[in-house]
């Protein structure tokens, strides 16, 4: 994949195939079959109540599964003998390899850091809301149906509430109302759900 990237093709085994026109191609089944021995499954009555599939559980899809296996071998050395003549440059590969230590070791997090900004946020959205229940006098401030018709009392139509369309709003207008829609924009700020 990295080696396909590099050379600007596709990053699926198959469309790599396909696109360098490979006499052996990958084979299509392999979803199903890995779904089928790779992933746990329901247990249930007919199948024992077994969580995983087994070889001896379908002979027949485990011999397909080795040769889809097979194939895929076969066909990532077919990709790798078509490519050789334009290697990768050793600088790519040590940032693949540093992006494969990072994804198996993880990141290190300060979870005193994260705890505090989930509880900050909580602590001003509710203070948020007390405001714009205050100017409103809307009971859920977060409800478009609700702040839809609030606005429409104070003469302002607003087809959606949108932070775009929130924003061109504030700027036609003053007062409570714009004052209301600056809080419904800082409430719908979403960067602490990455915590």
């Amino acid at each position: 994949m990295i080696w396909s990237a590099y050379m600007g093709l596709p990053l699926s085994l198959e469309d790599v195939g396909s696109v360098l026109k490979l006499q052996d191609q990958k084979l299509k089944e392999g979803k199903d079959l890995i779904r089928y021995f790779c992933s746990p499954c329901k247990p249930t009555k007919s199948n024992g109540g077994r969580t995983r599939n087994l070889p001896e559980h379908d002979p027949e899809k485990w011999s397909l599964f080795k040769s889809y296996n097979k194939r895929d071998v076969e066909v990532e050395m077919a990709i790798q003998k078509r490519l050789s003549k334009y290697p990768v440059p050793d600088f790519i590969w040590d940032e693949y390899h540093l992006d494969q230590e990072i994804n198996d070791r993880g990141i290190a997090l300060d979870m005193d850091v994260v705890e505090n900004a989930i509880t900050f946020d909580e602590r001003s959205k509710t203070a948020l809301s007390e405001t714009m229940q205050d100017i409103t006098g809307v009971e859920n401030p977060n409800s478009v149906m609700q702040m839809k018709a609030w606005l429409s009392e104070n003469g302002v139509e607003a087809e959606s509430l949108g932070k775009k369309d929130v924003a061109k709003l504030i700027d036609d207008t003053d007062g409570q109302v714009e004052e209301a829609l600056r809080l419904r924009l800082q409430l719908a700020k979403s960067s602490v759900k990455k915590y």
